[in-house]
């Protein structure tokens, strides 16, 4: 009787932990980052084919000091990178003229093909480039993805955005960087 009693109160207690972190609502998006208000790291990454005739084979990211950035870090495995691409392309179809998207595909384990049946089935218009070995997002100090950086135009990190970013989070976060 007495186990019984035991296992009862840790199957309890496990489930009110799990309800409890479940009720929850989201992950806390205010991860830290070191990267905050200082110089975000440059990278010169190969680009996806459909990006070539605009920029070339590589995208270096020097090329595009001085213009306010939006960098996405994406796996196209990432059940939440699909949720937040709509709202990706709709921002950038938005603010392109004056802030650069992009987005990393991230992790070695992610094959082009699949990366390029991502970048299809949203039909990206800003460019998208390769981090196969993750130096660039160990550099970022990656939690996971999805993850996006705000960066001023002098090449500093506004925000650091964990987990999958909405129309509201893009809009807030793109004015501030626009003001």
């Amino acid at each position: 009787m007495k186990r019984v009693a035991v296992v009862v109160a840790i199957v309890g207690g496990l489930t009110a932990l799990f309800l409890f972190g479940l009720l929850r609502g989201a992950p806390d998006r205010n991860v830290p980052s070191n990267l905050l208000n200082r110089q975000v790291p440059g990278f010169d990454l190969p680009v996806y084919e459909r990006y070539l005739a605009e920029y070339g084979p590589r995208l270096d990211l020097a090329d595009h000091a001085g213009r306010p950035m939006v960098i996405n870090f994406w796996a196209s495995w990432c059940g939440p990178c699909y949720a937040e691409a709509p709202h990706l392309e709709a921002a950038q179809r938005r603010y392109g003229e004056e802030v650069l998207f992009i987005g990393i595909q991230t992790q070695e384990r992610d094959a082009r093909a699949a990366g390029r049946a991502f970048i299809d089935r949203f039909d990206f218009t800003f460019p998208n480039v390769i981090d196969d070995d993750s130096r660039v997002s160990i550099a970022y100090g990656l939690f996971g993805v999805p993850e996006t950086f705000f960066v001023r135009a002098d090449g500093t990190l506004a925000y650091k955005h964990v987990g999958p970013v909405d129309a509201e989070v893009l809009t807030e976060r793109v004015e501030a960087l626009l003001r």
